[in-house]
C-alpha cells in the first residue's frame, strides 16, 4: 500500500497543477434532496467556470447506513439535471477508485503514519462514558472528549479489545480562508477536542477519510454546505499532519423549506427523485434552485449548460457572497 500511496501523492501533485479540481460526493444513504442537489450544481459550476476537471466521488465508507440502490438513484438523478463528471463511477480515472469504500487501505496507511509521529492515541470510551464525564464541555456536535485515555496508551481494554484512535489535540488554534466566508478561527483544544479518526469497530472517521480522498485526488477546491465549516479546521490539522495539500474550501448557505427549516434525506419528501415522478422538468428544477442563490430570476426554467452561459466567476462569486452573509455569523 506505501507504493500505491506514494503514485498516488505523486498522481495528485501533477493533476493540481494542470487545472483547479473540483469534487461532489455525495454519501449514498438515502435519497438526493434538493439542498444537496443544490450544492451538486454550485460545485459543478464553480469547476466548469474555472475550466476545471469535475470529479465524483462516491462517500460510501459508513456501509451500515448505505441503502441498496441509493448510489444509482443519485448518478441518474445527477446525469438528469444536466451535471456531468470528468472522473468517478462510470467514468473512471487515475486517481481512482472512486467509492471510499474500496479505499480502506489509503486510511489505513495515513492512520499508520499518524501513529509513527504519535499524533493519534487508543481510545476505549464509548460515547455514553464521554457523555457522563463531570469534567466534559460542549461544543457544536456534543460533549468535548475529556482526554481520558490519552496518557494511557493501550492499558486499558474492553471487553471484546476493541478501540477506537482519536487525533491528540492541543492547544491548537487554526484559521479557515473560505473563499465565500472570509477567516475562520477555531481552537480545537477548546472547541473540539481529541476526535475520532477510526471508531472502534473498526469504520475510518469521515474527518480523516475525506482528507486522505481530497489530498490523493488532487482536488483544489470544495464545494459544500455551511453545516461543514465548523469541521473543516480538524481537517486541515489533519492535512499538515500527514504533509498533504489542503483545498480551497467554499461553504455555502444550507437550502431550507418553506418552513425555513433545513431540508434533510430523511423521507425524501424533498427529494430529486421525487421532483421528477410529480412531472418536474430537469430545467424546472434548475432554474429554482439557482434562483434560490441569486444566480437567475425566480420562475426562470433552463438547463445546467445554460446556467453556466450565464455566467462567469465573478458573477458567480458575488451572487453566492451575498447569500453567505449569514454564514460567517453562525458560531461554532
Amino acid at each position: 500500500m506505501t507504493d500505491v500511496y506514494e503514485l498516488l501523492y505523486r498522481l495528485a501533485l501533477r493533476l493540481r497543477e494542470q487545472s483547479s479540481r473540483g469534487r461532489y460526493a455525495p454519501s449514498p444513504t438515502g435519497p438526493l434532496h434538493l439542498g444537496n442537489a443544490r450544492t451538486a450544481l454550485l460545485a459543478w459550476l464553480q469547476t466548469r467556470l474555472a475550466e476545471g476537471c469535475f470529479v465524483l466521488r462516491m462517500e460510501d465508507l459508513d456501509r451500515p447506513r448505505v441503502r441498496k440502490g441509493s448510489a444509482a438513484q443519485i448518478l441518474d438523478d445527477l446525469d438528469w439535471l444536466g451535471l456531468d463528471w470528468d472522473e468517478g463511477p462510470g467514468v473512471g480515472g487515475e486517481a481512482g477508485p472512486y467509492e471510499q469504500s474500496a479505499r480502506h487501505g489509503l486510511y489505513a496507511f495515513a492512520l499508520a503514519r499518524l501513529r509513527e509521529i504519535e499524533t493519534v492515541f487508543r481510545c476505549v470510551c464509548s460515547r455514553k462514558d464521554v457523555n457522563n464525564a463531570a469534567s466534559a464541555p460542549h461544543g457544536p456536535d456534543g460533549p468535548i472528549y475529556p482526554g481520558t485515555c490519552r496518557f494511557r496508551g493501550a492499558a486499558r481494554k474492553t471487553a471484546n479489545g476493541r478501540a477506537a484512535w482519536r487525533y491528540r489535540v492541543d492547544r491548537q488554534t487554526v484559521s479557515v480562508d473560505d473563499v465565500l466566508v472570509g477567516s475562520i478561527e477555531q481552537d480545537l483544544g477548546r472547541d473540539v477536542g481529541d476526535f475520532v479518526v477510526q471508531r472502534a469497530d473498526g469504520l475510518f472517521a469521515y474527518h480523516l477519510a475525506v482528507v486522505v480522498d481530497d489530498a490523493l485526488m488532487g482536488i483544489t477546491d470544495v464545494v459544500r454546505g455551511a453545516d461543514l465549516l465548523h469541521s473543516t479546521p480538524r481537517q486541515l490539522a489533519l492535512f499538515e499532519a500527514l504533509g498533504l495539500p489542503a483545498p480551497r474550501y467554499w461553504h455555502v448557505p444550507l437550502m431550507t423549506d418553506s418552513r425555513g427549516d433545513r431540508l434533510s434525506k430523511r423521507d425524501g419528501s424533498d427529494s430529486v427523485s421525487l421532483f421528477r415522478e410529480r412531472g418536474g422538468t430537469a430545467a424546472e428544477l434548475v432554474g429554482e434552485l439557482a434562483a434560490s442563490v441569486g444566480l437567475s430570476p425566480r420562475g426562470q426554467a433552463l438547463s445546467a449548460r445554460e446556467l453556466l452561459q450565464t455566467h462567469d466567476s465573478g458573477s458567480f462569486m458575488q451572487a453566492l457572497s451575498k447569500n453567505t452573509e449569514t454564514v460567517a455569523q453562525e458560531p461554532f
